[in-house]
């Protein structure tokens, strides 16, 4: 049996690796001779990552380019081209939008032809049905293609605890409609997912099940014993909340309220006796949050300490959860970063800037250590920082029973997946002539 995984992933980001981690290793545990592919934003780093073939969820990624040989003549011919189109400037917009047109075509034929080598296709992760970066054209586009695709192709397509949200334009709400009208299982990892794509009038069964990270083994980090120590230690996990440079929405004055009350918070902290640790699950985009505290702290803390208190960004999930495993307590603004709290049993305290970590905070039971990024300041993280430690007994207990319930829960969920009819090789008629009436249906 051969599976597609998709998931808008690619660029360090380890809460989407742990989410296909888990998957692929559920997978592999129910059907032993499955072959799992990739599509993702970065085809290169999901092949080292996963060690699975992958393909390009679009028609340009990094080092697409750079893998190209050109020779001096041709490289000198296209400088001329470019100049010259640069003297037209209309001629020029049309020219690009005409060759970017042709690579998408070229570029949806070539997956056709990958996705018709497929018995499934997996559309998995957090924000795949999400508007939030770059629009309409990004996520939701890609999903809706990538679904037409596959229904073109008579095969099965499964949304698997996917989250959906903000949604705010016409296009991207059309294209999540179609999307879920085309599939043949959606499961949301939230209630307020499968609310907010019930309220575009999607009329089909879907199911709510815990983030698929929950699924991860972590036994050999639940082992280890924290290193005996009179400081606790804190971890604190910053992201790059409205930095101009890469957040969506820019609010210079934002992101410098967010990083001054983090740098005030980690002073009071180191004079309260605890050791602290700075650190990122994000290679990419929030290594400049990390730069920036770090820069704030310079002015109080030598630079020795600081380069004791400020750990490289983790590369990948087992370096994050080794990392994580040997903290007391969690700072974090990432939604992932709850989740491997949860998982390790760690009091965690959310920074959040989503409405999708309020829901996680809530529905594990201790709302009261989620702060709204954009109003907290020092004092009331301080308060809660207190309250936190005050219930970290009580909260570690909750934890464990509360990740153990969601993993029994998903193993329940990929035991119906991929154990169940519907994912066996010899369903693939009866799915063709189903998948023929739903696309029949949606368009």
């Amino acid at each position: 049996m051969k599976i597609g995984l998709l998931d808008h992933m690619g660029y360090g980001n380890l809460g989407d690796a742990a989410t296909q981690e888990a998957l692929i290793a559920n997978i592999k545990k129910r059907l032993t001779d499955a072959t799992i592919v990739g599509f993702s934003l970065n085809p290169d780093d999901t092949r080292e990552r996963h060690n699975i073939p992958c393909y390009s969820i679009t028609h340009w990624h990094p080092g697409l380019n750079r893998s190209r040989k050109t020779t001096a003549d041709g490289a000198n011919l296209g400088s001329r081209a470019k100049s010259l189109l640069k003297k037209l400037p209309m001629f020029s917009s049309m020219a690009s939008y005409a060759l970017n047109l042709i690579r998408e075509l070229l570029h949806l034929l070539r997956s056709f032809r990958v996705l018709k080598s497929l018995d499934t296709l997996i559309i998995a992760g957090g924000g795949q049905l999400s508007e939030l970066w770059r629009g309409p054209w990004s996520h939701p586009y890609n999903v809706f293609k990538f679904s037409m695709l596959t229904k073109l192709a008579n095969r099965q397509l499964f949304f698997i605890n996917v989250g959906a949200g903000p949604l705010d334009s016409f296009l991207g709400r059309f294209f999540v409609k179609c999307s879920i009208h085309l599939a043949d299982y959606v499961s949301f990892r939230d209630v307020p997912s499968q609310t907010l794509v019930y309220q575009l009038n999607v009329k089909r069964q879907t199911h709510v099940y815990p983030d698929s990270a929950y699924a991860l083994d972590l036994a050999e980090y639940e082992d280890r014993e924290l290193t005996k120590r009179s400081r606790p230690l804190v971890g604190i996990n910053p992201i790059g909340f409205c930095d101009p440079r890469i957040w969506p929405k820019t609010d210079r004055d934002a992101y410098a309220r967010y990083l001054d009350s983090l740098a005030a918070f980690s002073l009071w902290l180191l004079g309260c006796n605890y050791t602290l640790k700075i650190f990122s699950a994000e290679v990419s985009v929030d290594v400049y949050a990390l730069q920036d505290l770090k820069a704030r702290l310079l002015s109080s803390i030598s630079r020795t300490a600081i380069n004791e208190i400020c750990v490289p960004p983790s590369e990948n999930v087992q370096d994050l959860l080794a990392e994580m495993s040997r903290l007391d307590f969690v700072i974090t603004s990432k939604f992932h970063g709850v989740v491997f709290s949860h998982l390790l049993a760690k009091p965690v305290l959310a920074l959040s800037y989503h409405p999708k970590i309020d829901d996680l905070m809530l529905a594990v039971g201790h709302g009261q250590f989620c702060l709204n990024i954009e109003s907290f300041d020092y004092e009331c993280l301080k308060k809660a920082f207190i309250s936190l430690v005050d219930n970290a007994q009580d909260l570690r207990s909750q934890f464990r029973q509360t990740t153990r319930a969601y993993s029994n829960k998903l193993k329940e969920q990929f035991d119906e997946i991929f154990v169940a009819r519907n994912m066996q090789p010899d369903s693939r008629e009866v799915a063709a002539d189903r998948n023929e009436a739903v696309f029949r249906g949606s368009v």
